[in-house]
């Protein structure tokens, strides 16, 4: 007997050995699945009792009664408060005649009182903006200060004054599903106009679902956010076990699901929430309210790390930070500076129908996806060409793979790349991946190199055209691939590489020629020739989206150009091997082809 338990023993051993030697990743597959599964099983039993994230808002509010649910500027608003709220708010909306289908479109700030605000005062101005556009649209405000307001809009004071604090029935959404549309959210528009995404009472559950799984939070958590809730980050994972909704809402049973599902507690956690981003002010106000996990996007984590090191670095409570877009260059620097035990970098958009999640804090990944998970989960990985700048197709002119015939798919518009161990890595956008001297260029390579100067605060990257005036488009009839209406053609292939640079100190943009010199010897030892940025402009701010993205279009469209912009711009000196002024001699040169990239 006591053989056959040691070859039992031994056995297992070996086995235990063998999968630890051939599949490594097998433990963390094992992880996430458990997390996927119990996922799946809560968002089976709300299908089966037709719950919505309503349905889950009122439970908690019952179960956590006084408990606080929002801290605002050292005011606590507790679940039974925000559930009064909402309720007068969800009468008087129903008194005003609106029912299911009906779309309403809310503009609000960071603030407990979006719940029963839908246009502040302070909003006039941007509404008036758009009137025209708004004839047959019903404007409401429930500001009650003695300032005179547009004669189009109604006050609601009164009435809400007025309302029943008395939930609207469950049979009035008795109709709804999970599948039925719960708000539409609107992309950035970083490279375009907002586009609006569907978002059903389904992705809600199962972003709130996912989210506490994966970061374990209890009741007893404190969750800082500062980011804008009107953005899927702010709102569907900026809660986690916490949901905000605040968009342009559609297809309601009852405006009461319009109103309490903007901030969803299903796990009873206490949101503080602040109206933005301040650096300084970051972690003094989670040592203030003894939060424990905070929420970010990548860049907000470069604030911090540029922020004057402090004995309270890690005088906090914080173990956990979730987000998404923190550069691999800063990460380790951010969670060994202020002690943060677990960073969770989550990859995924507000239209696509998947996601990525780093449960290992391995730097930089976004998520893993070994030989197992690709057989269980809708997710493909497809070979691209980056010289191409397009898909590899096989002799069927298939994308490699494609294992289901007529399957679809949503083209994500990332290049992203998997290391050895299986982990996941942005690499970048495809829109932002420029082409020069017959080569690609990523503007995330180069941003994140010029940012590891001292002196450089932040830095956008993307590419410019080169232009030739027509009376020399001849000469270059290869290159001529486009004629402008101020009369310049395009003059050479592809884009040039163009970086405006922040610098720390913010009240100047002239760099000096130390300043000039370090860029260029830095890009020249860390980048590819081609890669080294033809253009550089300095600028006193960086323009950004409330979520942190860069806004390249305006920069784009100026290029080089001096005459559209007072900012100092200079051009690599080829020949000299250094960054020279442009001014109008310069730029006219450029343009007749005297000087040459």
């Amino acid at each position: 007997m006591l053989k056959f338990l040691t070859a039992c023993l031994g056995a297992l051993g070996a086995l235990y050995l063998l999968i630890r030697i051939k599949f490594p990743w097998l433990y963390g597959d094992i992880k996430f699945l458990s997390i996927a599964i119990k996922t799946v099983i809560q968002i089976e039993k709300s299908k089966r009792k037709k719950e919505l994230p309503i349905d889950l808002f009122e439970r908690t509010a019952d179960k956590f009664c006084h408990k606080p649910m929002i801290i605002h500027k050292g005011r606590s608003y507790s679940f039974t408060e925000v559930d009064k709220m909402a309720n007068k708010v969800a009468n008087v909306a129903l008194g005003l005649g609106l029912k299911q289908g009906d779309t309403v479109a809310m503009m609000i700030y960071n603030e407990p009182a979006f719940v029963w605000t839908w246009f502040g005062s302070d909003l006039y101005t941007a509404i008036e903006d758009i009137a025209e556009d708004l004839e047959n649209i019903d404007l409401y405000t429930f500001d009650s200060s003695d300032v005179e307001i547009p004669s189009r809009f109604r006050r609601l004071n009164l009435e809400l004054k007025a309302a029943p604090e008395d939930r609207i029935p469950r049979s009035m959404r008795s109709n709804v599903t999970v599948m039925s549309t719960n708000c539409l959210i609107f992309t950035s528009g970083t490279t375009g106009l907002p586009k609006p995404v569907i978002v059903t009472h389904l992705k809600c559950l199962f972003a709130g679902f996912l989210l506490a799984y994966r970061t374990s939070t209890t009741s007893d958590d404190i969750l800082y956010t500062c980011l804008p809730l009107y953005h899927s980050a702010g709102s569907m994972f900026g809660v986690g076990s916490i949901r905000r909704y605040a968009r342009y809402h559609k297809d309601r049973s009852s405006l009461d699901i319009m109103i309490k599902r903007q901030l969803l507690y299903f796990q009873g956690i206490t949101m503080v929430l602040s109206e933005r981003f301040s650096a300084s002010r970051f972690f003094h106000e989670c040592r203030q309210h003894n939060v424990t996990i905070i929420q970010y996007i990548g860049e907000m984590c470069r604030y911090l790390v540029n922020t004057p090191k402090s004995a309270n670095d890690t005088n906090h409570l914080v173990t956990a930070a979730i987000g998404n877009g923190l550069r691999k260059d800063i990460w380790s620097e951010f969670q060994t500076r202020f002690k943060i035990d677990n960073i969770i970098e989550i990859y995924g958009a507000t239209e696509l129908s998947f996601g990525f999640g780093n449960l290992f804090n391995e730097v930089g990944a976004t998520g893993r996806i070994t030989p197992l998970l690709k057989i269980l989960l809708p997710i493909a990985f497809i070979k691209f060409d980056s010289d191409a700048n397009q898909p590899v197709r096989n002799d069927k002119g298939r994308c490699v793979p494609v294992d289901t015939d007529g399957d679809k798919y949503i083209n994500s518009g990332d290049l992203l790349y998997i290391d050895k161990d299986y982990y996941v890595y942005f690499y970048d956008r495809l829109g932002d991946t420029f082409r020069w001297k017959g080569e690609n260029v990523s503007t995330t390579e180069v941003a994140n190199t010029i940012s590891e100067l001292s002196f450089v605060a932040d830095t956008c990257v993307y590419g410019v055209k080169v232009p030739v005036r027509n009376d020399n488009i001849i000469s270059v009839l290869l290159f001529a691939v486009t004629t402008y209406d101020d009369g310049i053609g395009q003059g050479c292939e592809g884009r040039a590489g163009m970086a405006t640079i922040h610098l720390v100190d913010s009240d100047n943009f002239e760099p000096t020629e130390e300043m000039l010199c370090k860029i260029m010897e830095l890009c020249s030892t860390q980048l590819a020739g081609y890669a080294i940025p033809r253009f550089l402009r300095f600028t006193r701010f960086l323009d950004i989206t409330s979520t942190f993205k860069q806004m390249k279009n305006t920069l784009k469209r100026e290029g080089f150009d001096i005459n559209l912009t007072i900012e100092p711009i200079y051009y690599f000196d080829i020949r000299h091997k250094k960054y020279c002024q442009i001014d109008k001699d310069i730029y006219s040169h450029i343009i007749d082809k005297h000087i040459n990239f």
